[in-house]
């Protein structure tokens, strides 16, 4: 169990209890008399109001005068015979379905409506699950843009700071490693419907967060919950404009338009636009994006039972961020060992050969040497973990903004804008979408909406899969990782449709929804390209022998078509020229300029693997009030079912052209030649099915007390069969053993796992009684909670405490001990296959398993506290005294025969993997923020003014439980941080226009802190809003 690291945070943690109560008590005291004062001209011109209401309004015909209601005169609570007085969100509310609650009136950050949890609207106070809804105001006063910055002020939640430079989410892959009470996320919503790609903020009024599984409602998914983007729709009270100018710390700037226009009754409009050039903090960080997203509502009929909003989303953004930071504790050791060779280690250096062929018409190969250490890190640690017999030494202790290295003066110096992602990397995003909505509602009893959605996201990548930049042993040089090109794309159609019947039944009423959901994506990936040596045409040295040797004889037409002019190189800091294989792999960032990854990467020739899936679901969701709407009762089911019919490599015109079954044929047709794949060609023919059910109730104990407590199960697909294996591979393996005849004869047989193999029936039968063909089990959660919410004070104090026990079980992994050649023989065998053979010394049954079990158990709070119209504070906090994992059959647990019989170095893995907590998963969070508004002014000036302050504090999280990490031991830990934000907001008029300036100061201290991961959080900054409203 992890306490909070010392005296320092523990004095810090607590006393926020007394710097958050200077305010309220400000509100409640320094305030009182204004406040009298205040009721009671409301109260004057209350009466007032009825007054001349009075006057003005015939009365109404006493038979259409409703009764006068029973509760008026109720007993008190605690006779239990009181109907519960629930939340209602604020006057003027336009309630068109039960699928949404238009809450534009809802005040500051409190919101009592969702419909996330159930996808009916419900009153957050009668929903049994833990729901945290995020205002448009908090997002804009804590300057959250991303899914990291969401979870800055949510309890039970951690970030990932890599987040942003990781591939897009699908069904099977979350995106980055943030959690959720423990478990990673996948679910990400807008606006119900699965979104693949670029999380856009700026169009969202709010957002819902489910903490538990929620896949009865939303489709597969892990435990850890749902994020569900909730957008800005078009509004018929009347026309506005919203134009906001950001700058930040950084010089970026960000234009964003709001206009919404109410056409008629009938018709209201609403397009929202955005222009961004923005810079971070790092060198050669940056955001370029273009956003419209236009929408309309339509309301056709007098009767109001029929409106469709229809929605179309552009955006273009291309972006690049920072994705690592200096851990390289023992730079001293590991610099000493790579120069003398302690601990046994490489004193190698790095060097390049040019082969001599008929093509540059050398007599002799030529290496370009250097004096650079090749020596890794890692490998020098391990090294070091030998020599003095300490397995459990970790490899990084301690991690630095920024980087260290050699000046061209020879000083060491500290660079803390130095950006670890290699120059030119970024990420492109596209979207082209387009939705509709159609609500009705033919009867009283019935409504139905259809959400219609035709997706179109691309996610393109220069460097994905190693463009990092890390240093070398000497502390001068460094390897500028080029990775690869990489696009992920996504066009999908999802039809769902919703029917929601009402009814009452021996005094319990009755909401039942009934619902089918379809989306058939076709995603396809576009794999690297294949290297050359003509990608060093366009860079410095191309065509100078000195740099490349290779430019001589023919091969010169190789590097011509670059046009790099013939004298045009780089040179060292020794005045040498530098051989251009080495401009990346050995670069100087304290004499050189940075290279660019993206002359490297010169062509779109990518080989395209695609794949399509059919997903269908249906579910069913009751929900019943009774004892005058004390008990809420919550029950669900859905069942969701997946086709898979093979994967298709489509031709990329006029680069590659595949021929049918030309996999089969890798004589005639070779990969490395044709830049196809088998496992691009051919793919599982599956069906698959699985269920989630959810349970819950809520029961009213007093007007302002209930209690809530329920189970939830959710499911995953794991996709696949339990051995990786393609049928009819077997075949080929088969013919190509019988032809070399290990143990047997050649040609006619050969031994397997004991026996002697003389038929492909013979062979298949052994492979099936193995399971090789058996499909790969779903992957299950659970979750069970129970809790309380409370709502007090007219809504001026609203909160929920829950406490919960989630598990995720049959996760997939890879079985390494089952995949090795003493568990599996057909695996790097030099046994069974010729030399020659593609099969030989080569990985064919990618065992893996999903025995695994990992629990997160804890208790969360929240509180949203509006004492007075002017004041408002959101606090909440989380200890999850339990993350572990329970059992897992790639790791031998302490105790057990497999762990006795391990080395030092397997014991010392085993006893991190089930002894540290679970990645990414602090024990104790806690968060506040608060805002205070001076109606008055001070000292009447400055009317309107804007106070916020904000704390957020998170003990340590595990970055990884590999020894390299070692918790247990010294490693290094994210989390562990107290960070203040403070935030100033005045209005104002010029020219009768109305302008709210806003100004945001984040990470006051300048705390140096990770979120999550090791690449560290954004140091101090400010963040400046205008907003023009008219």
């Amino acid at each position: 169990m992890t306490r909070p690291a010392n005296p320092v945070r523990r004095t810090l943690t607590t006393s926020l209890a007394v710097l958050s109560a200077l305010p309220i008590a400000f509100a409640q005291s320094g305030d009182a008399a204004a406040l009298r004062r205040l009721q009671e001209e409301n109260a004057a011109l209350r009466k007032q109001l009825a007054e001349i209401q009075a006057k003005s309004t015939p009365a109404a015909a006493p038979a259409a005068r409703p009764a006068a209601a029973p509760a008026a005169t109720a007993a008190p609570a605690s006779t239990g015979a009181a109907a519960v007085s629930r939340l209602r969100t604020d006057e003027g509310v336009e309630v068109l379905s039960p699928f949404e609650v238009k809450t534009d009136k809802d005040y500051g950050y409190l919101k009592t409506n969702a419909a996330t949890a159930t996808k009916i609207n419900m009153e957050i106070q009668n929903i049994p699950l833990h729901l945290q809804v995020v205002s448009r105001e908090f997002l804009d006063d804590t300057n959250a843009r991303t899914l990291t910055d969401l979870f800055r002020y949510s309890a039970s939640a951690s970030g990932d700071t890599r987040f942003a430079m990781r591939v897009p989410a699908n069904s099977a892959t979350p995106q980055g490693t943030f959690t959720m009470r423990g478990f990673v996320v996948n679910s990400l919503m807008r606006n119900g419907i699965f979104r693949y790609t670029s999380y856009n903020t700026e169009t969202i009024d709010r957002v819902e967060v489910v903490k538990g599984p929620a896949a009865v409602f939303f489709g597969q998914g892990y435990p850890g919950g749902v994020i569900n983007y909730i957008t800005k729709q078009p509004d018929f009270t009347g026309n506005k404009t919203d134009i906001d100018y950001i700058v930040n710390s950084n010089s970026g700037q960000r234009v964003m338009i709001d206009q919404n226009t109410a056409l008629s009754k009938k018709a209201a409009m609403r397009i929202i636009g955005g222009w961004e050039d923005t810079q971070g903090e790092r060198r050669f960080e940056f955001r370029r994006a273009n956003t419209v997203t236009p929408s309309i509502s339509l309301i056709p009929f007098d009767s109001g039972k029929v409106k469709i909003t229809a929605e179309a989303e552009f955006l273009r953004e291309k972006f690049s961020w920072n994705d690592y930071d200096w851990i390289y504790s023992d730079f001293a050791g590991w610099r000493d060992a790579a120069a003398t060779g302690r601990y046994n280690s490489s004193t190698a250096t790095l060097a390049n050969t040019i082969v001599a062929n008929a093509g540059n018409g050398l007599t002799a190969n030529v290496v370009q040497n250097t004096n650079t250490p090749t020596l890794a890190y890692a490998t020098y640690i391990n090294n070091k973990r030998i020599a003095t017999n300490d397995w459990s030494l970790p490899a990084y202790t301690s991690v630095t903004r920024g980087a260290y290295y050699t000046t061209a003066s020879g000083q060491w110096v500290h660079d803390e804008a130095f950006n670890y992602t290699s120059r030119g990397a970024h990420f492109r995003n596209t979207i082209d979408n387009l939705s509709v909505t159609v609500d009705v509602s033919p009867f009283k009893w019935l409504d139905v909406r259809y959400n219609y959605l035709n997706e179109k996201a691309e996610n393109y990548s220069v460097g994905q899969g190693g463009a990092l930049t890390t240093p070398y042993a000497n502390g001068i040089n460094w390897n500028v990782g080029t990775g690869n090109l990489s696009g992920y794309y996504r066009y999908a159609q999802t039809h769902n449709l919703d029917a929601v019947g009402k009814f009452e039944l021996f005094g319990v009423k009755n909401k039942l929804l009934a619902g089918f959901q379809r989306i058939n994506p076709y995603q396809q990936f576009l794999g690297g390209q294949s290297f050359s040596e003509a990608q060093w045409a366009f860079l410095p040295g191309a065509r100078n022998t000195t740099s490349n040797p290779d430019y001589r004889g023919t091969n010169v037409g190789i590097y011509n078509h670059g046009n790099v002019p013939v004298n045009q190189v780089i040179r060292d800091r020794t005045g040498a020229i530098k051989p251009v294989r080495q401009i990346f792999s050995n670069f100087d960032p304290g004499f050189e300029i940075y290279p660019d990854i993206n002359v490297y990467h010169q062509d779109d020739r990518n080989a395209l693997d695609g794949y399509k899936v059919k997903n269908e679901s249906l579910y069913l969701n009751w929900q019943a009030t009774t004892l005058k709407d004390r008990l809420t009762l919550l029950a669900g089911y859905r069942e969701e079912r997946r086709w898979e019919r093979g994967q298709y490599q489509p031709n990329n015109y006029p680069w590659f052209i595949y021929f049918p079954n030309m996999h089969l044929d890798p004589v005639a047709y070779p990969e490395d030649v044709w830049g196809h794949s088998i496992s691009y060609q051919r793919g599982l023919y599956s069906d698959q099915k699985g269920n989630s059910w959810m349970g819950g109730l809520s029961f009213a104990v007093t007007k302002e007390l209930s209690v809530y407590a329920s189970n939830s199960k959710t499911f995953k697909f794991n996709a696949g069969r339990v051995s990786g294996i393609f049928a009819g591979d077997e075949a080929l393996w088969f013919e190509e053993a019988r032809r070399t005849g290990f143990g047997g004869t050649p040609g006619q047989s050969f031994r397997y796992l004991g026996q002697t193999i003389t038929s492909l029936q013979q062979f298949r039968d052994i492979l099936t009684s193995r399971g090789v063909f058996d499909l790969l089990k779903n992957e299950q959660g659970m979750n069970w909670e129970v809790g309380a919410k409370l709502s007090q004070l007219n809504g001026k104090l609203v909160g929920t405490l829950s406490f919960f026990r989630g598990e995720r079980e049959n996760q997939m992994l890879d079985d390494g001990a089952k995949q090795s050649n003493l568990e599996e023989p057909l695996n790097f065998s030099t046994d069974l296959f010729a030399v020659g053979s593609p099969y030989r010394n080569t990985r064919l049954l990618r065992w893996r398993t999903t025995d695994l079990k990992n629990r997160i158990e804890g208790g969360e709070a929240e509180v949203i506290w509006t004492p007075r119209r002017n004041f408002q504070a959101v606090v909440n906090g989380s200890w999850l005294w339990t993350a572990k994992t329970v059992y897992d059959k790639t790791r031998a647990a302490p105790g057990t025969a497999a762990y006795n019989a391990l080395a030092p170095a397997g014991k010392v893995a085993s006893d991190i993997y089930y002894n540290a907590r679970i990645e990414n998963v602090p024990e104790y969070r806690f968060n506040f923020f608060g805002k205070y508004t001076f109606t008055d002014g001070i000292g009447g000036v400055a009317r309107g003014l804007n106070l916020g302050l904000g704390m957020r504090y998170s003990s340590e999280t595990v970055v990884s439980r590999a020894v390299d990490w070692n918790p247990l031991a010294g490693g290094y830990q994210a989390g562990d941080y107290v960070v203040w934000d403070l935030t100033v907001s005045y209005p104002w008029n010029v020219l009768g226009y109305r302008i709210n300036s806003n100004f945001g100061l984040y990470n006051v201290t300048d705390e140096k802190y990770s979120e999550g991961s090791f690449a560290l959080s954004p140091a101090r900054n400010w963040v400046f809003r205008n907003t023009l409203k008219f």
